[in-house]
């Protein structure tokens, strides 16, 4: 996998993001907000706006934030969403990132999940700690996390914060982002089967934002807090499901679904 170097336009990209960043930095944040860490196509993006929410979505691949920048500029233009080319991770500075030649939605600052199959190509991306957009934006209602490798690391550093988002969702939801979630004050869980998103529909009236009728493409993540199906369990119930995938070494991602953990601030 060859490293690309820091040609001129990646410098400029760099240095368009910094400014971007500094300038958000000194304006301040919208309410009733949602953190879409993992922007990809903007599927997931494109539904919290049509329930009216604001978003602050982030997103490392610079093709991918340049699809999103023509695609909502509307959006852009009116406040009602920033889109933020980095990555989120615990550290200020630049970093390879790992664009998947097979799947976009598995690149990675991680090498090995970037580099799967097809293998990847590397650029540098300025990466910034989770807590930098709580300062910035303040706390969300919904946090949304999706960034290949970097979920549980965004946990830590919300951990490190005084924000609690009424809901929390990470791919692939381990018994330690339970553990963890559990000392932050979260109670109520729900471990949802993305492979089933295209057949979920949101509840009328809606529960969450805006009522609509939507149809959840494949990848995206699905409905959130109260829209999502399903009972919320304990912690103690959720592990008992997660442990069963994790000590399963047949499971097949492909084959029986993959699993997003979500969480509700409070008890069950």
């Amino acid at each position: 996998m060859p490293l690309i170097g820091m040609t001129p336009r990646m410098r400029t990209q760099l240095d368009r993001y910094a400014g971007r960043l500094a300038r958000w930095l000194r304006t301040p944040g919208p309410p009733d907000t949602i953190f879409d860490l993992g922007l990809h196509t903007g599927e997931d993006t494109a539904f919290y706006l049509a329930k009216g929410f604001n978003v602050v979505a982030v997103e490392a691949n610079p093709s991918m934030v340049r699809q999103a920048e023509q695609r909502f500029r509307r959006q852009i233009r009116s406040g009602r969403l920033v889109v933020l080319g980095v990555g989120v991770g615990d550290r200020h500075g630049t970093y390879p990132f790992y664009v998947n030649s097979r799947y976009s939605e598995w690149s990675s600052f991680d090498a090995q999940i970037g580099g799967r199959e097809g293998g990847a190509t590397v650029i540098e991306v300025p990466m910034i700690p989770f807590e930098v957009l709580v300062q910035r934006f303040g706390e969300p209602y919904y946090l949304k996390i999706d960034i290949e490798g970097g979920d549980f690391t965004a946990l830590q550093r919300l951990a490190l914060t005084a924000a609690r988002p009424r809901y929390v969702s990470a791919e692939n939801g381990s018994s330690a982002m339970v553990d963890l979630l559990v000392k932050l004050g979260y109670g109520g869980f729900k471990f949802i089967n993305q492979a089933q998103v295209q057949q979920m529909r949101c509840p009328v009236p809606a529960r969450e934002g805006r009522t609509v009728d939507w149809t959840f493409p494949w990848g995206a993540s699905g409905p959130f807090g109260e829209d999502t199906p399903g009972a919320w369990s304990t912690a103690a119930q959720v592990l008992t499901a997660i442990r069963a995938i994790e000590q399963n070494p047949n499971h097949d991602p492909g084959v029986d679904g993959w699993f997003d953990l979500h969480a509700r601030y409070g008890g069950a």
